[in-house]
């Protein structure tokens, strides 16, 4: 049961994102790729700047989180 609410807490936090967050977690959470393929798929100029963009969306979502919760 708690693990079904804190996917459900996830997937609505998730939602709420701006799309550019969405897609910064999906691709490092969910997918598990590497900053170099996350920099190409966000076009970010470099892997820095994609683990800076991971690492903010991570934050927007875990405060989200803690707002559903």
């Amino acid at each position: 049961m708690i693990g079904r609410e804190a996917l459900e807490r996830y997937e609505e936090s998730l939602a709420r994102l701006r799309p550019e967050d969405r897609d910064a977690v999906q691709l490092k959470v969910e997918l598990g790729l590497p900053y170099p393929e996350i920099a190409r798929e966000l076009g970010k100029p470099t892997t820095t700047a994609a683990r800076m963009a991971v690492s903010r969306a991570l934050v927007r979502l875990a405060l989200e989180m803690r707002r559903r919760a």
